[in-house]
C-alpha cells in the first residue's frame, strides 16, 4: 500500500472554523482549502480519520460550486472525493463540512479533564497532531511536505478561552452564549504543527523578548508555578534568535500546560503544549533534576520553532533533522543559561542510553525508511533524539563551533518556510566548512550501530583499531567501518599529550613522544563510540581515575559495563572497577556505577541479593557520609542533587537500615516543617520510605498523590507507590493503572517502573498479561509502546520464553523495530545471567564474608 498522497492537488491555504462542544465531547467544523490543481482531475484524495465528512464541494473564486461524493477509507485514514465534472488545472476552493469526537486517547483533537482545588471536575480540549493526527481534527493533506498557511477561527462558549498558533485578531459574540475568535494567519507550515486549546485557562503577563510576547498558560490556580518556565523560555528564545541569525518566525510564543498530555511537549508554532510537570514548578520545592527537566524541555521546544517549524523534514524518515537538532540546541541553550549545571557532562547519561539500543542487532539507522504512519511513531526514540544529538555534537567538535553554527545558519536561510533533506544539511555544513561532509557523516546517519575502538600499546606509541560493537555477537564484524573523529589523551613523561585522528580504516598507528602511563581513548567524551583498552592500559587507567575528567570517568564505567554485557569483560572485573570510585564526587559517574549494580541485581538469584546490597553499601557509604544529609554553604546545585542520589541508592539498592531509619526521622521533620528538608533530599527520602515501608506509608503516599499541590509532588508520590515491596500493596498500585486513579498519560510509565523492580516484576508481568487489551484501549499509543520498555528486566529463561510467546500469540506490533529491540535486550540480559551466574555467586559470597 502506498501511504503517500497524490500531488495532483496541493493545498496552499486552509481557512478553518471549528466549534468544539466540551460537554458533549464533540466538535463540528468547516475547512475551506485553497488548492492548486496540477492536472485535470475528477477526484481528490486527502487524509481524514475518525471524522464524518458531511459535504464536499469545489469552486473557482466567485464560481458555482461543484458538489462531490465522499468515500471514506478508514484503514488508510483517507477520504476520496469524486466530482461529476472535470476540475481543470489552476486555483480552486475546496469546502468541507465535518464533525468529530473529542477523544480520550490524547491524540488528534481530544479532551482533557481535571479537578480544581475544591474537587470540582472541569474539561478542556487540546490538540496533539504529530505525527499523523491532524487528520483527526480536520480533513487535510497530513504530510509534512504539504505546507500551507492556516487561518483559524474557534467558536467557543463565552466563558472559555481559546488559544491557537497566532495572536487573536478578532472576537465576536454570536448572541447564543458563544463567541467566535479569529486568529492571525500562520506562516507556511505543516499540518502537524496546527494547535487549538479551549478551556478555562489563565495566562501570565507577557514577557517581551524583542518584539515577541511570551506567556505561560495553565488551568486556574497554577499560574504561580510559571515563573521558572518563563525565565528559561525568554532566555532560550533570545539565545536561538542570536545563534540562528534569524528572527523568531511567529507573532507570539505561548507555553501551555495541559493536564492530560501523552508526550513531554509539542512544538506547535506559537502554541507549544506541555505536560504540566514539564512546564509548571515551585522552584523552592523542586529538586535539581526536576528543574533541569523543565529547562531542557522548554529549550528543546523553543529550538523547534526554527528546526522543525520554519524548516521541516520532507518526510518522516528525516525526523532526526527536527528532533536531534532540537536536542542538541536544547543542550547548547541550557549550558549557556546555567553553565554550573555542566549540561554536556550530564548528557553523557543520555548518550549511553542511546548506545544501549544502538548496540543491538535490532537497532536501526538514525534516518530510516518510513512507509506506514504506524512506523513513524517508533521514530520518536533514543536513536532519533540522543544518538542524533550525540553525532551532531561530535561533528560540531570536529568542525569547530563557529563553522558548525555558520553551516546551520546557511541551512535555515536556504530552506525557511520549506522542507529539507539530510543532503541539504550536509551541503550547508560543507559549504561553511569548505570540506565534504557526507564522507564523514553518512556512516553515522544512514547505517546502524557504532564502533568499538580498541587501544593497545605499540612500542612507544599506540595502535587504534575499530569494529562494530554488538551485545549479542560480542565482537561482530560485518565489515562495517566508520570515519571516526577520535581524540586520544595520554599521560607521558613530563605531561599530557592529545592526538586527533580521523580513523577511516581498520587500524591506525598513533605516535607519542614517550611511552604512555595511561590513555583515554575518548578524550572529552564527545565521540559516539565505546573504548576497549588492552589489559595493561586498562589497569593503569583504572588506577588513575582521579586524574581524568568526570565525563571520561563516566565513559570508563559505562563502556566497561557494556563490554561485560557483551561478554567481552567479566562482570566481576566491572564490579572490581567500581571499588575505585568510592570517593567519587560527580553524580553522572555515580549514575553509571549504580545503574550497573542495579542491572546485576536483576540477574542474580534472590539468595545473593543481601551480598550485593553489602557491596552497594561498601561502594556508596564513604561518599554518602562525606556529603551528609544537610546542605552546606557554598554547595553547588549538582552537589545537592548528588546528596539525594547517593542517599536514595544507599537506602534502596543498598538496603541500608541506618539510612532508612534516618529517612524516617527526616520525613517526620518534613511533616512538621516542609522547609526544613532540602528539595533534593526529599524525593530520595520518599523513595527510601517506600522501599522500607508498609501499609501506613502506602496509605499516606497514596493520599498525598491525590492531594498534590504541584506536578512534581504528584509524580514523587505516584512513583513511590511503585517502590513498595509488599505484594498486597503492589497489587493496589497495579489496579490504579487501569481504574482511572492514575492518568492514562502516566499509567504506562508506572507499569514500566513496576516491571523493572525485582520485587514487583513478576506481579506486574502477570497483570500486563491479564490487562494488556484494556491498556491498549486506554493508554495513548506512544506511551503504551513505552510501557514495554520494562520487559528486559524479566530476566530468566522461563520469563523470556513467556514474554516471546505473549507477543507472538497476541500479535502485538509496537511499530518499527521497537518490539525486536525489547526482546533482544531481554536476550542479552538472560545470556549475561547464564554466562556470569557462577562467577558472580562466588564473587558475592567472598564480598559477604569480608
Amino acid at each position: 500500500m502506498d501511504y503517500r498522497l497524490p500531488t495532483t492537488a496541493v493545498p496552499k491555504r486552509y481557512d478553518l472554523r471549528l466549534e468544539p462542544d466540551l460537554a458533549a465531547a464533540t466538535f463540528s467544523g468547516e475547512a475551506v482549502i485553497t488548492v492548486d490543481v496540477e492536472t485535470t482531475l475528477t477526484e481528490i484524495t486527502l487524509n481524514a480519520a475518525e471524522l464524518l465528512i458531511l459535504s464536499a464541494s469545489v469552486a473557482r473564486v466567485g464560481g458555482v460550486p461543484i458538489h462531490g461524493s465522499i468515500t471514506p477509507d478508514e484503514v488508510a485514514e483517507r477520504a476520496r472525493l469524486v466530482f461529476p465534472a472535470a476540475i481543470a488545472p489552476g486555483e480552486w476552493r475546496l469546502t468541507l463540512r465535518f464533525t468529530g469526537t473529542l477523544n480520550d486517547r490524547l491524540h488528534g483533537f481530544y479532551r482533557s479533564t481535571y479537578k480544581d482545588a475544591a474537587g470540582q471536575p472541569h474539561t478542556l480540549a487540546a490538540t496533539q497532531f504529530e505525527a499523523t493526527d491532524a487528520r483527526r481534527g480536520f480533513p487535510c493533506w497530513d504530510e509534512p511536505a504539504f505546507k500551507a498557511v492556516f487561518g483559524v477561527t474557534l467558536v467557543v462558549a463565552g466563558n472559555l478561552t481559546a488559544v491557537s498558533n497566532t495572536a487573536a485578531i478578532r472576537e465576536e459574540p454570536l448572541g447564543d452564549g458563544r463567541k467566535a475568535i479569529a486568529f492571525a494567519d500562520t506562516i507556511r507550515m505543516s499540518t502537524y504543527l496546527v494547535a487549538f486549546v479551549v478551556g478555562e485557562l489563565e495566562a501570565t503577563e507577557p514577557v517581551m523578548v524583542g518584539q515577541t510576547p511570551l506567556r505561560v498558560w495553565c488551568v486556574p490556580g497554577k499560574k504561580h508555578l510559571a515563573r521558572f518556565a518563563l525565565e528559561i523560555g525568554a532566555f532560550s528564545l533570545d539565545f536561538f534568535e542570536r545563534y540562528y541569525g534569524l528572527p523568531y518566525p511567529g507573532d507570539k510564543v505561548d507555553l501551555l500546560a495541559i493536564p492530560d498530555f501523552a508526550a513531554g511537549a509539542m512544538e506547535n508554532l506559537g502554541a507549544i503544549t506541555f505536560r504540566e510537570n514539564a512546564l509548571l514548578v515551585d522552584e523552592a520545592a523542586a529538586s535539581h533534576t526536576e528543574l533541569e527537566r523543565i529547562a531542557d524541555v522548554v529549550a528543546h521546544e523553543v529550538a523547534h520553532m526554527w528546526f522543525g517549524d520554519l524548516v521541516t523534514m520532507t518526510w518522516w524518515n528525516g525526523i532526526w533533522l527536527n528532533e536531534a537538532f532540537a536536542t542538541f540546541m536544547e543542550l547548547l541553550a541550557v549550558d549557556a543559561w546555567k553553565p554550573e549545571w555542566k549540561r554536556w557532562v550530564t548528557f553523557g547519561v543520555s548518550r549511553a542510553a542511546a548506545m544501549g539500543i544502538d548496540g543491538l542487532d535490532a537497532t536501526r539507522p538514525i534516518e530510516f525508511e518510513v512507509r506506514d504512519p504506524h512506523d513513524c511513531v517508533a521514530m520518536f526514540d533514543l536513536l532519533t533524539y540522543e544518538k542524533g544529538a550525540s553525532v551532531l555534537r561530535m561533528l560540531e567538535q570536529h568542525l569547530g563551533a563557529d563553522v558548525f553554527r555558520e553551516g546551520v545558519r546557511l541551512y535555515l536561510e536556504r530552506h525557511r518556510y520549506a522542507n529539507a533533506e539530510t543532503t541539504d544539511l550536509w551541503k550547508a555544513l560543507g559549504d561553511a566548512a569548505r570540506q565534504p561532509i557526507p564522507g564523514v557523516m553518512d556512516g553515522w546517519i544512514f547505517k546502524p550501530g557504532y564502533p568499538l575502538i580498541t587501544v593497545e600499546p605499540d612500542g612507544a606509541g599506540l595502535k587504534v583499531s575499530q569494529r562494530r560493537f554488538s551485545y549479542v555477537g560480542g565482537e561482530t564484524d560485518a565489515g562495517q567501518r566508520w570515519r571516526i573523529p577520535v581524540v586520544l589523551r595520554a599521560s607521558v613523561k613530563h605531561g599530557y599529550v592529545e592526538r586527533r585522528l580521523l580513523l577511516d580504516g581498520d587500524t591506525a598507528a598513533v605516535t607519542l613522544p614517550a611511552k604512555a602511563d595511561w590513555v583515554v581513548g575518548n578524550s572529552g567524551g564527545t565521540g559516539f563510540y565505546r573504548v576497549r583498552y588492552a589489559p595493561s592500559l586498562f589497569k593503569k587507567l583504572a588506577g588513575s581515575v582521579a586524574k581524568i575528567a568526570p565525563i571520561e570517568r563516566f565513559n570508563l564505567l559505562s563502556d566497561s559495563f557494556a563490554l561485560a554485557q557483551a561478554g567481552l569483560m567479566p562482570a566481576t572485573e566491572f564490579l572490581d572497577l567500581t571499588a575505585r570510585f568510592t570517593a567519587e564526587t560527580d553524580r553522572n559517574v555515580w549514575m553509571a556505577l549504580t545503574s550497573g549494580i542495579a542491572y546485576v541485581n536483576r540477574v542474580i538469584a534472590d539468595d545473593l541479593r543481601p551480598a550485593l546490597e553489602s557491596l552497594a553499601r561498601h561502594r556508596l557509604t564513604e561518599a554518602a557520609e562525606l556529603i551528609g544529609w544537610e546542605p552546606q554553604e557554598e554547595e553547588t546545585e549538582l552537589g545537592r542533587q548528588l546528596r539525594g542520589d547517593l542517599l536514595r541508592a544507599l537506602g534502596t539498592l543498598g538496603n541500608d537500615e541506618a539510612v532508612q531509619a534516618r529517612a524516617r526521622a527526616v520525613y517526620a521533620r518534613y511533616r512538621e516543617d516542609e522547609a526544613s528538608v532540602d528539595a533534593n533530599v526529599l524525593p530520595a527520602v520518599i523513595a527510601i520510605l517506600a522501599a522500607s515501608g508498609g501499609e501506613n506509608e502506602y496509605a499516606e503516599f497514596r493520599d498525598r498523590f491525590k492531594r498534590a499541590r504541584t506536578p512534581q509532588e504528584e509524580q514523587r508520590y505516584l512513583y513511590a507507590l511503585a517502590g513498595f515491596r509488599q505484594p498486597q500493596l503492589l497489587r493496589q498500585t497495579l489496579e490504579m493503572t487501569v481504574n482511572g486513579e492514575v492518568r492514562s498519560q502516566d499509567a504506562p510509565f508506572v507499569i514500566r517502573t513496576l516491571l523493572t523492580s525485582v520485587d514487583a516484576r513478576g506481579l506486574a508481568w502477570d497483570f500486563v498479561k491479564g490487562h494488556w487489551e484494556t491498556m491498549a484501549r486506554q493508554y495513548p499509543e506512544s506511551a503504551y509502546r513505552r510501557m514495554y520498555e520494562g520487559v528486559p528486566a524479566l530476566v530468566s529463561p522461563a520469563w523470556e520464553q513467556d514474554v516471546r510467546a505473549f507477543f507472538a500469540d497476541n500479535k502485538i506490533d509496537l511499530g518499527g523495530r521497537t518490539l525486536q529491540q525489547f526482546l533482544e535486550q531481554l536476550r542479552v540480559a538472560v545470556a549475561f545471567q547464564q554466562r556470569e551466574a557462577e562467577s558472580l555467586a562466588a564473587y558475592l559470597s567472598r564480598q559477604k564474608s569480608r
